[in-house]
């Protein structure tokens, strides 16, 4: 039995410096009564775990790039030839060699849409961070308490979901920076103010998202719809 917050979080500096106290803070009843070389035993234990989650989860989104790349037809070239693309690296290079709008829309379906919207295509299908969950607590014969499950706020996420969705926000945003630095390309899904015109209730039409460029030194915006074509088939 593990209790919810099992893992810490990145940037949570207090666990990783003081494990035993992390775990009498937030296990709650489960560490009552236990000696301290069972509590360090612990306290490891949920650091080796953390290390072989943070693994697993890598593997996972590359697994799911190299996925979407093949399902988009996504390629990039190798000594002259068609490469398949396995992670974001080779993500990014295909967008470095053919940056059209058709690729870039490719992109953001396959990161800033299908993702958020898993379950809306595929309905018999977990979201990925369930998924991933499922199959890690299988691995190393974890549960978590159902106690502790209760106490949960409504929404939030047990330590393995929050775990994989930082990874997964953390993947997009090295895309993102990736794009801005090397194709000078700004990519969003919310309304630049300029394209709003200060209309506090603009609602952008579905399935688009905006490209910036700088154009003498200014931020031009234009607007792109996703793609809408067989690859949505899965």
């Amino acid at each position: 039995m593990i209790a919810p917050l099992y893992f810490y979080q990145q940037g949570d500096k207090t666990a990783s410096k003081h494990p035993v106290e992390y775990i009498e803070k937030h296990w709650g009843e489960k560490v009552k009564g236990m000696s301290i070389e069972q509590l360090r035993f612990e306290a490891t234990t949920m650091l080796d775990h953390r290390n072989e989650c943070s693994k697993l989860v890598t593997e996972d989104l590359s697994n799911y790039t190299s996925t979407m790349a093949s399902i988009l037809d996504v390629k990039r070239t190798v000594l002259g030839k068609d490469d398949p693309v396995y992670d974001r690296n080779g993500w990014i290079q295909s967008l470095v060699e053919n940056h059209s709008h058709l690729q870039l829309q490719k992109w953001m379906f396959a990161w800033m849409f299908v993702c958020s919207n898993y379950k809306k295509f595929v309905s018999t299908f977990k979201h990925p961070d369930e998924n991933f969950e499922d199959k890690f607590l299988a691995l190393h014969g974890l549960q978590y308490d159902p106690q502790s499950l209760l106490t949960m706020k409504k929404n939030s996420k047990t330590c393995v979901r929050l775990f994989y969705n930082l990874r997964a926000r953390s993947w997009k945003e090295w895309m993102l920076a990736e794009i801005k630095d090397k194709l000078h390309l700004t990519i969003s899904i919310t309304a630049p103010k300029d394209m709003r015109h200060g209309d506090k209730n603009y609602r952008r039409e579905p399935n688009t998202f905006f490209l910036g460029r700088l154009v003498d030194g200014k931020l031009v915006w234009k607007e792109v719809r996703l793609m809408h074509c067989k690859v949505w088939v899965f």
